[in-house]
């Protein structure tokens, strides 16, 4: 997402989870950037399957592509009006839709059937005006919101709010609920993504894992970049070190040392011991040290493997935030620092000879380890991060 205002910009978090048996989800979303505006559209179709993701997917790009092109909403829902195919069984062509699109300081939401986004400031719900439009028979909900740093957009479809109808519910999870069970899960520094898999996750708990209905949320919040710098391997030639090691901590942000020889280099430039943190290991994921000045210090390829293969589950599969929330392993330290907390994250890879890898089985050379930091690489910019990678 782009910059929206005084060096704010809107972090994004997904979480969807498919009606039981379906392999499509009938809820479909999309984001478009033009300029210094970005839209996002979350449309639900009528039913579930192929045939919903359809009408969600038409709905979401038409108005996506027109009020990212500044054309008025009335124009863009008589598009959809006279472009979605008709259902043979209900005679309906039919889908709801929610628009929130940030330019400067202000947020513009336009809403159709789905239920009324939650806006957060401070933690709290926050009751936004709406204007209510007659579009082509439709009634439409709009509202101009002032936009504040940390202030939060939860944007869901009817799953949300269906969520344990006739199980544990009775009529569904009621709006005010929703509120007040995401008021009880804000914290300053929680991420959207992390919010919107809580809010899917209980969802789940009360369909009682038999999901009944496509179901989708969309988290955006204003906050500050965030930069976290992690440097993987010592330069190529030791006579490097020195401006390698000056760069690296010349970069604002968190500072993140993986492997251990990195860390004596690190250690030396700094004048500083590298110091073992007792009992911070797994059976499968090795201690972590700390030097002072530097906010992490990990192995290097064992734990960046795990770390690889957790970023690209977390890529695909949103819900995976909730995995490692309270894990104080190295992975899940890390996962929490650049999955989580990062906007922008400088990668510094280093390709010296390791000489503890060159006579056992790990076979680990300079190819080995530049497949996991391209793996790492791509799975963080598909989460939407700013990804640097400089090689010395």
């Amino acid at each position: 997402m782009k910059v929206v205002f005084d060096n704010l910009f809107m972090d994004f978090g997904h979480c969807s989870m498919n009606k039981k048996k379906e392999t499509l989800c009938g809820d479909f979303y999309t984001a478009a950037d033009n300029d210094n505006e970005t839209t996002i559209v979350l449309s639900d179709g009528l039913g579930s399957g192929v045939k919903a993701n359809i009408l969600a997917t038409l709905t979401a790009k038409i108005l996506s592509t027109m009020m990212s092109k500044k054309l008025p909403v009335e124009e863009a829902v008589y598009t959809i009006a006279s472009t979605l195919p008709v259902c043979k069984v209900r005679k309906l062509a039919y889908s709801t839709f929610t628009v929130f699109q940030v330019s400067n300081n202000k947020g513009y939401l336009v809403q159709y059937d789905n239920p009324k986004a939650v806006v957060l400031r401070n933690g709290k719900n926050f009751d936004y005006d709406c204007k209510k439009l007659l579009i082509d028979e439709k009634e439409i909900l709009e509202s101009t919101i002032e936009l504040q740093e940390n202030d939060m957009i939860i944007m869901m479809s009817d799953g949300v709010t269906n969520a344990g109808m006739g199980k544990t519910t009775g009529r569904g999870w009621d709006r005010k609920d929703v509120i007040e069970f995401c008021e009880r899960f804000y914290e300053p520094d929680i991420s959207p993504q992390r919010m919107s898999a809580h809010i899917v996750s209980a969802c789940g708990s009360l369909y009682l894992d038999e999901i009944d209905d496509d179901t989708t949320v969309i988290a955006l919040k204003i906050r500050k970049r965030s930069v976290v710098n992690i440097i993987i391997g010592p330069p190529k030639e030791q006579s490097d070190d020195n401006s390698t090691m000056r760069l690296f901590f010349s970069k604002a942000g968190k500072h993140i040392v993986c492997g251990g020889t990195t860390a004596l280099t690190v250690g030396k430039y700094l004048n500083r011991p590298v110091e073992q943190i007792k009992n911070s290991q797994t059976d499968d994921i090795p201690a972590m040290s700390r030097i002072s000045g530097v906010d992490m210090v990990t192995e290097g390829i064992v734990t960046l493997k795990k770390l690889v293969n957790l970023a690209e589950s977390y890529a695909e599969d949103n819900i995976f935030s909730l995995d490692f929330i309270n894990k104080k392993d190295a992975v899940s330290l890390l996962a929490n620092e650049l999955f989580e907390k990062a906007t922008d994250v400088n990668i510094f890879f280093g390709n010296a000879v390791n000489p503890a890898h060159e006579n056992n089985d790990l076979h680990i050379d300079f190819n080995t380890k530049m497949k996991v930091v391209r793996r790492l690489e791509m799975a963080l910019i598909k989460m939407g991060k700013k990804v640097n990678v400089s090689i010395c």
